[in-house]
C-alpha cells in the first residue's frame, strides 16, 4: 500500500502526544526533571521559578558571576513584585508564598520549548536540549523527552524524505516508527555528550540515516527486476543510479588529480549519506574545513 498524504495526521503521533500528556506529569518524570535542574542555572529557573535555588558554583556546570548577579537581581525584583501583590490583596491565598514555577513538569518544560519565539527564546530553548542531552547518560527518561521535544522537527524530517516514498514501508505510521527507532538510537549514542548545536546535529543525523535507509530500498526496488522471456536478457542492461553514476565520476576525477579529501568528503556526504557532524565526530576534523573540502569539490565537478 504507498504511502497516505504527509497532511493526514498519523496515528503514531496521536498516540506518542496522548502518552506523553500522562508520562511527563508523573512522579518520577518530575523528580528527574529536578535533579537536573539543580544542576542547570537556566533550567533551574523554568522549573523552580524566580525561587530557584542557586547551582553550585563548584558545581559542573555553574553560570558565571556576571550572570549570577542579573539573575539575583530578577529573583529580588520578582520578590518585591509579590509582595507589593500580597500586600494589596491580603486575602490572596497566593499570600506568603513566592511566584509559582513557569514549568514545573517535563510535560511544561516541552510546551514551553515549542513555544519559543524569537532569536533569545530560541537559543535558550536550543541550549535547554543540549543540557538534556548531555544529562541523558544518567537517566533514561531524559531520552523519552527529548524525543517528545524533537516530535515537530522529526516530523519536518519525515516530510522532506516524503514519507518514506519509494522506500520498502507500507504506510507512513510505519515508516515514522522507524524514524523513532532511528532517533532513540541516535539519542542512546549521543547520551553525554555536550553538543552546542544538538537539535541540528540530532535532526541532521537521524535525516542522513534514514535517507541511507530510502536509498538502499530504493537500488534494491531497481535491481529486483522478475525475469521471464521477456525481460531476462533486457535485466542485464540496467542503466546505472544515480548514486552509482556519482561514485563513477568521483573515481575518475580522482584518477585526474582531484584532490583526495575533496573526493572522500564528498563520497562519504552524497554516497553514503553521512552528515558533516558525523564526518566531524568520526574523522576527529574541524567541521569548517570539512565543509570547505566540499564546497571545492563541488565546484571541481560543475567546472
Amino acid at each position: 500500500m504507498p504511502p497516505t498524504s504527509s497532511k493526514r495526521p498519523i496515528g503514531l503521533v496521536e498516540q506518542l502526544t496522548a502518552e506523553w500528556k500522562v508520562t511527563g506529569r508523573a512522579g518520577p518524570a518530575v523528580r528527574s526533571l529536578h535533579m537536573v535542574a539543580r544542576r542547570d542555572a537556566g533550567l533551574a529557573r523554568l522549573v523552580f521559578g524566580p525561587d530557584a535555588p542557586n547551582v553550585g558554583a563548584a558545581g559542573r556546570h555553574a553560570a558565571r558571576p556576571d550572570t549570577d548577579k542579573r539573575d539575583a537581581a530578577k529573583r529580588d525584583a520578582a520578590k518585591r513584585d509579590a509582595s507589593k501583590r500580597d500586600a494589596a490583596h491580603p486575602d490572596s491565598p497566593r499570600r506568603g508564598h513566592g511566584v509559582p514555577p513557569p514549568c514545573p513538569t517535563p510535560c511544561d518544560v516541552v510546551d514551553h520549548l515549542r513555544r519559543a519565539s524569537g532569536r533569545a527564546e530560541r537559543e535558550e530553548a536550543a541550549r535547554l536540549i543540549s543540557v538534556l542531552l548531555r544529562e541523558s547518560a544518567e537517566d533514561p527518561f531524559l531520552s523519552r523527552m527529548l524525543v517528545q521535544a524533537l516530535l515537530p522537527g522529526l516530523i519536518g524530517v519525515a516530510g522532506k524524505l516524503r514519507w518514506g516514498k519509494g522506500g520498502e514501508w507500507r504506510d507512513t505510521d510505519e515508516f515514522f516508527g522507524e524514524l523513532l527507532e532511528t532517533a532513540w538510537l541516535v539519542l542512546q549514542e549521543w547520551a553525554g555528550q555536550d553538543r552546542a548545536y544538538a537539535v541540528l546535529d540530532l535532526l541532521s543525523a537521524i535525516r542522513c540515516r534514514m535517507r541511507r535507509q530510502l536509498f538502499r530500498a530504493k537500488d534494491h526496488g531497481g535491481r529486483a527486476v522478475p525475469l521471464g522471456a521477456e525481460t531476462e536478457e533486457s535485466s542485464w542492461d540496467r542503466a546505472e543510479s544515480d548514486l552509482e553514476e556519482l561514485t563513477r565520476i568521483l573515481i575518475e576525477r580522482h584518477c585526474n588529480g582531484m584532490c583526495p579529501e575533496e573526493v572522500q568528503v564528498l563520497y562519504a556526504n552524497s554516497v553514503l549519506g553521512y552528515s558533516i557532524s558525523e564526518l566531524a565526530t568520526v574523522t576527529g576534523r574541524d567541521r569548517r574545513v570539512l565543509y570547505a573540502h566540499r564546497r571545492r569539490g563541488r565546484r571541481n565537478l560543475c567546472a
